[in-house]
């Protein structure tokens, strides 16, 4: 077993070093949330089926924005679909429980899923670009990470999710 907590502390010590540096306002800082994503990831998560090359959902993309929240877009075909021209409710709710744990990966935490909350508003429309938008709402005792996601599809709110992770040890 890795040593997981200390590599934990040291990215967040990292963490708030490089992100209250004055030294350099010039420096972008999602590049630093996309260093922590590909580390944790390439250790901890590597054969999850979202970061496979040939994901079950080509074209699902990640990145951080400046402020630490995660941003995606998707785009599902008929293989993903559930009722005719939507996509299957499980793979949505698949969808956010990645890119909840992915931004977590990003701020140098690796979660379990606790619990997952997802309320569909409307129908995520197969063939149609889907925005989605994911981040850390609050922290218990450590080790407890409540996040949120909502994803838009048209300029609509679709689908709004909530959930928490607990910071393995």
């Amino acid at each position: 077993m890795r040593p997981l907590i200390a590599e934990q502390e040291t990215l967040a010590v990292i963490a708030n070093d490089k992100l209250n540096s004055q030294d350099d306002p010039g420096v972008v800082k999602s590049a630093f949330y996309e260093e922590n994503l590909e580390k944790l990831r390439g250790i901890h998560h590597s054969q999850c089926l979202f970061n496979r090359e040939t994901s079950i959902i080509p074209g699902l993309r990640f990145w951080f924005a400046d402020s630490g929240v995660l941003q995606g877009q998707f785009n599902c075909s008929e293989f993903q679909q559930g009722y005719d021209t939507m996509v299957h409710g499980g793979v949505i709710a698949a969808i956010i429980d990645s890119s909840m744990a992915q931004c977590l990966m990003g701020h140098g935490i690796v979660g379990y899923t606790v619990d997952l909350a997802v309320k569909y508003r409307k129908p995520v429309i197969i063939s149609q670009l889907a925005t989605l938008t994911t981040e850390i709402t609050g922290v218990n005792c450590n080790v407890l990470y409540s996040m949120k996601c909502k994803i838009v599809q048209s300029h609509n709110l679709v689908v709004q999710a909530t959930g928490r992770f607990y910071k393995v040890k």
